[in-house]
C-alpha cells in the first residue's frame, strides 16, 4: 500500500519512472525485489483494527464527552452495547462526570494520549550527548532493554560501520536517552536480563481449531484480553574475544579458551572461535517496568502435531550428526537443548511477526510474541504492542493460514543455513533467540498453510 501511494506521486501528467531500491537487511524488501510481479499485481494489505476494544472505546467515549456532552440514552446507539460498562468505569476513575440533568461531560485534552496507529505507548529518542543529534527512536519497552543506564548500544553510521555508544541516562518522562560515544572497535557489549509475563484477563472470542496437512494434527488459537508486563531487572557486561577452544562437546573444556594446539583433556585439535566472557553482572535496585492491556492470541499444538514435529526434528538431528562427524555445530544446539514443540512454536512466531506487513497494514513492531512452558505444556502468545491493541494480533487469530503462507514465502527466500537476523532472529526477543531453527519453523508453517488443499 505504501508503494502504490508513492507511485501515485510520480509522473502524474506524463509517463513517470519509479525506482525501487530494496534494503538488503529487510526480508520484505528482498522478497519483493525477487518477486516484483507480486509487488505490482499482488493483493494489497488489509487494514486491521477493532474499535470495540475496551481501552480504545473508553478513550473515544472520553473525548466525545469533552467535545460534546452526551446523554445516557445516547451511549449504546453511538458507542455500542458495551458503552454502559465502559462509561461506568470512566465515571469511577473520575475521567468523565455526570451532571444533574443526565449529561456526561469531561475536561482536559485526553486526545493526545490516543495513538491507535502507533506500535508504542511512548517513544524514546536516543540523543548523542556531544552533538545533540537524535540517533533514532524506539518504544519504551525496547528502550528499557537496549539503553538502560550503562548499556552499550550499537548504531550504524552512513557507511554501514557499527559505532558503539554507552547510555548515560534514560528518562521516560522526557522521552529521551542520552548516549555518549564509546568507539568503533569495542569488544564489550551488554545483555539485558528481562522478564515478560502475560496474564489472560478475559476471553474475546471462541477458540478456533486450525487444521494442518498432517493427519489429526491441529493448532488451537484463543483470542484473550491480557495484561502484558515487561520487566528489565538487570544486565550482564560481556567481553567478546577470539581464541582457541575445545570443540569436543563431551569434554569438560568444551568452548573454554585454551592455550596450545590441542586440548589438555581430550587431546583433540583446538578450534578457532569467538569466546564471550562475563565481566560483571548487575541487578537493578528497581526494575524498569512497563505494563499495559491488549488483545493476545494463545497458541497451542495438539499431541499428533507434537509427535510429527518430534519425528521431523529427529531426522534433522541425525542428518546434522552424520554431516558433521558426530559433532553438533553451535547453530544447531537448540535442537538438542529444547523440545521439538517449543522450537517449532517459537520459530514460527518469529517468522510470522516478520511477515505481518505482507498481510495487514501494520508494522512488525505492532505485534510481539512469547513462547513459554506453563503447567507442563508449551504455549505461545502473539500480542499487540500498544495499550488497547491495534488489531494485528486479532488479524493473526482471524487468518493464521494466510499469515503462515506469507511467512513461509518470506523465510524460504533466505539462503542462510539455520536462521539469521533477516529471516528469523530478533534483537527484541526476551528469550535471546532461543530456541529457534528456520527449517523446523518452515515445516510447521507449510503444514498450516497447505492444509486447505490437503484436507
Amino acid at each position: 500500500m505504501s508503494f502504490w501511494q508513492r507511485v501515485g506521486r510520480a509522473g502524474r501528467k506524463q509517463h513517470g519512472l519509479v525506482i525501487y531500491l530494496p534494503l538488503g537487511q529487510n526480508p520484505i524488501d528482498v522478497y519483493y525485489a525477487r518477486h516484483n510481479q507480486q509487488l505490482l499485481s499482488g493483493e494489497v494489505e488489509s487494514a486491521a483494527f477493532n474499535p470495540d476494544y475496551p481501552t480504545i472505546l473508553g478513550k473515544h467515549l472520553e473525548c466525545g464527552c469533552i467535545e460534546s456532552s452526551l446523554t445516557l440514552g445516547e451511549l449504546n446507539t453511538r458507542f455500542g452495547k458495551t458503552a454502559d460498562a465502559v462509561a461506568d468505569s470512566l465515571l469511577q476513575q473520575n475521567k468523565i462526570f455526570l451532571s444533574g440533568n443526565g449529561q456526561l461531560w469531561g475536561r482536559g485534552y485526553p486526545h493526545k494520549e490516543i495513538n491507535i496507529r502507533s506500535s508504542t505507548q511512548r517513544s524514546i529518542s536516543l540523543i548523542n550527548k556531544h552533538t545533540g543529534e537524535i540517533l533514532e527512536s524506539m518504544s519504551l519497552p525496547l528502550a528499557h532493554r537496549e539503553v538502560f543506564p550503562e548499556a552499550i548500544y550499537m548504531v550504524q553510521d552512513e557507511s554501514g560501520q557499527l559505532i558503539a555508544y554507552r547510555s548515560e541516562s534514560l528518562n521516560s518522562d522526557k522521552g529521551e536517552a542520552v548516549l555518549t560515544f564509546l568507539g568503533k572497535d569495542t569488544d564489550l557489549f551488554t545483555e539485558a536480563e528481562s522478564e515478560l509475563d502475560i496474564q489472560p484477563l478475559s476471553t474475546l472470542a471462541e477458540s478456533k481449531i486450525i487444521p494442518t496437512n498432517i493427519k489429526d494434527a491441529r493448532v488451537s488459537l484463543t483470542l484473550v484480553w491480557g495484561e502484558i508486563t515487561n520487566s528489565v531487572i538487570g544486565y550482564r557486561l560481556m567481553k567478546r574475544t577470539y581464541g582457541m577452544t575445545c570443540k569436543n562437546q563431551r569434554c569438560a573444556n568444551y568452548k573454554k579458551p585454551l592455550e596450545g594446539k590441542s586440548c589438555s583433556l581430550c587431546k583433540q585439535t583446538l578450534n578457532a572461535a569467538e569466546v564471550t566472557k562475563l565481566q560483571k553482572e548487575i541487578a537493578f535496585s528497581e526494575a524498569y517496568v512497563t505494563k499495559y492491556q491488549a488483545p493476545c492470541v494463545l497458541v497451542e499444538l495438539n499431541e499428533p502435531l507434537q509427535k510429527a514435529l518430534q519425528i521431523t526434528v529427529n531426522k534433522y538431528k541425525q542428518e546434522i550428526m552424520t554431516n558433521n562427524g558426530g559433532e553438533i555445530p553451535e547453530l544447531y544446539q537448540s535442537l538438542w537443548s529444547s523440545s521439538a514443540e517449543m522450537t517449532a512454536l517459537h520459530s514460527i512466531q518469529h517468522q510470522i511477526v516478520k511477515a505481518v506487513p505482507m498481510v495487514v497494514l501494520s508494522s512488525s513492531l505492532d505485534v510481539d510474541e512469547l513462547a513459554i512452558q506453563k503447567e507442563s505444556r508449551n504455549i505461545g502468545y502473539f500480542f499487540d504492542t500498544c495499550e488497547g491493541g491495534n488489531g494485528a494480533a486479532e488479524a493473526i487469530f482471524s487468518d493464521l493460514t494466510k499469515f503462515a503462507a506469507a511467512s513461509y514465502a518470506l523465510a524460504a527466500e533466505c539462503d542462510c543455513e539455520a536462521g539469521c537476523p533477516r529471516c528469523l532472529h530478533s534483537t527484541a526477543c526476551p528469550q535471546h533467540n532461543e530456541p529457534l531453527h528456520k527449517d523446523v519453523g518452515l515445516f510447521l508453517l507449510d503444514a498450516i498453510s497447505s492444509a486447505k488443499q490437503n484436507t
